[in-house]
């Protein structure tokens, strides 16, 4: 049993483990953990004993219990049956080969979950950098998008927003006829006569509103407008506006000034045609 002796010994000291630390951590004397690591086994009361303390010992110093009680089977069998401590050998090596073979297993098995997690990671990155390439970064949203979120629900209204189309006030290829210094629009032409339709400019004066202008059938606008923002259209038939926040913009129809057209966060919805605007 010397083996086994050494091996506890050993053990013990590698982890820098006093017999008077073993002892009190273990609540075995002294004197039964030094006979263990003798292999002095007269000195415990009884082979029962015995088992129960190397088993404990092993145990409490991380070595194989199962190995250890098989070495100390071993220990105990009688040289005539020489069959039994054979058989006792190979199960002791087969133990130790399995236990090999485990360790290899699990350290593979670690390597390819690290392994599958780093390509993960790659792919991951990948995927990401070419979604911002692309354009489709969610962060990325049309004028006035952070400012509505902010906002109360009534102005929220669902936004699909288009460039600005000719006939709005600043764009170089509109064609307005009448456009006033102050963001309002008449109703002559260039030679002084009255001219068919409706003109109508938008002003947003205190907080955002989100905006639909339809003129004639045709969605010319739609998105959100902030506070001093001023939009002009014209058209022939009719002039349709749907707005979020009706207490935020001003109404000015072929030069006449229709004043704030609701009620703060209403909102609203109203056709222009000609000179006389209707809900």
């Amino acid at each position: 049993m010397g083996g086994i002796g050494e091996s506890l010994k050993s053990t013990r000291e590698a982890k820098g483990i006093s017999l008077e630390q073993a002892e009190e951590d273990t609540k075995i004397r002294k004197k039964y953990l030094q006979a263990l690591e003798e292999g002095d086994y007269d000195v415990i009361p009884g082979r029962v004993y015995a088992k129960g303390f190397l088993r404990n010992y092993a145990n409490y110093l991380g070595l194989n219990q199962e190995e250890v009680m098989l070495e100390y089977k071993l220990l105990g069998a009688p040289l005539k049956d020489e069959h039994k401590r054979v058989d006792i050998e190979a199960s002791i090596s087969k133990k130790r080969r399995l236990s090999g073979r485990s360790d290899r297993k699990t350290y593979l098995a670690t390597v390819l979950i690290a392994v599958f997690a780093l390509l993960v990671l790659v792919l991951y990155n990948f995927v990401y950098k070419n979604t911002n390439k692309n354009g489709s970064n969610p962060a990325v949203e049309g004028p006035g998008t952070e400012q509505l979120d902010k906002t109360r629900p009534a102005d929220r209204e669902p936004s699909n927003q288009q460039p600005a189309q000719p006939g709005e006030n600043g764009n170089p290829s509109g064609n307005n006829t009448g456009a006033g210094t102050s963001g309002q629009t008449g109703t002559t032409g260039n030679n002084g006569q009255s001219v068919s339709g409706v003109n109508l400019t938008l002003n947003i004066k205190d907080g955002i509103s989100w905006v639909r202008v339809i003129v004639d059938g045709n969605n010319k606008f739609e998105g959100n407008l902030n506070p001093g923002e001023s939009r002009t259209y014209s058209g022939i038939d009719k002039i349709s506006v749907r707005v979020g926040n009706a207490g935020a913009v001003e109404a000015i129809v072929n030069g006449q000034n229709m004043g704030i057209m609701g009620e703060r966060g209403q909102p609203l919805t109203k056709e222009f045609a000609g000179t006389n605007p209707t809900d």
